[in-house]
């Protein structure tokens, strides 16, 4: 889900002191949802094991064997199935399942991601910083920059509506969490973690990686105009966008702020 009220400064993930001590960690779990990604699983699973604590999964009906590379991960801790004639898909199931799984396995907070994205360098010093500067504040959950990389995997698009892009992933975890029941785009992050109708913004970066060949734009657009064919679950926006190109705008990743590849 896209968010497009930004009602916050967003909460800073920088060391604000230089003898800033680093406090006790949270357990933080990684939980993602995949179908047919043998492609991208290799990479992800380096990028975001060296990140958390674990990794909790949901094999959507794979056929090329992205369960099996799953199950096969150290850093994964759960690898949850549907089988392959799984009938429609089901992306608020599959999250509901996740979610429960990653508190069975003892998370203090969560963060979503899909086999086609990456964590930014040091995404968990930054996570625990903000998770700590939010706690004090009342913040349970936050929304991330997503940087949709475009036609080179070190550059992401920033014009219009591609620079301001977030995604409520990294959440705290808990038994009461107020799912989203949309069947498309909806928040990952519990609904009572908004504030002021939106979710607090924090300087976290996810990369998308599905967005660098116009190939997969394109393969990307006609999978959502398939689904959501009058763009009912994202209205205003729809997914004609998603291959358009007028006014690009690329921008160089900063600095220490890249991915493991």
């Amino acid at each position: 889900m896209l968010q497009r009220i930004r009602p916050l400064v967003q909460v800073p993930s920088f060391r604000v002191l230089p003898l800033e001590r680093r406090r006790e960690r949270v357990r933080l779990i990684a939980t993602t949802m995949v179908r047919n990604e043998r492609e991208h699983l290799p990479a992800m699973l380096r990028n975001v094991a060296a990140q958390v604590d674990g990794i909790v999964a949901l094999d959507d009906g794979s056929t090329d064997g992205s369960a099996e590379m799953l199950a096969a991960s150290p850093g994964v801790l759960e690898v949850l199935r549907n089988p392959a004639d799984r009938g429609a898909y089901d992306e608020p199931g599959g999250h509901r399942r996740l979610v429960a799984a990653a508190l069975a396995h003892g998370a203090d907070w969560i963060v979503s991601i899909d086999a086609d994205e990456r964590l930014e360098h040091d995404f968990r010093v930054r996570a625990e910083r903000v998770i700590r500067r939010g706690r004090a504040l009342g913040f349970t959950a936050f929304a991330l920059h997503l940087r949709e990389l475009w036609d080179h995997p070190d550059r992401y698009r920033a014009d219009g509506l591609w620079g301001r892009k977030r995604v409520a992933r990294l959440f705290r975890a808990r038994l009461d969490h107020r799912f989203d029941p949309r069947p498309l785009h909806g928040s990952k992050a519990p609904l009572q973690g908004k504030v002021m109708g939106a979710f607090p913004p924090a300087d976290l970066v996810i990369y998308h990686l599905r967005m660098i060949r116009l190939e997969d734009r394109i393969a990307r657009r006609d999978r959502y105009l398939a689904l959501d064919p009058g763009a009912v679950w994202q209205p205003g926006i729809g997914y004609d966008y998603l291959t358009d190109d007028r006014g690009l705008v690329l921008r160089h990743i900063p600095p220490r702020r890249g991915y493991i590849r």
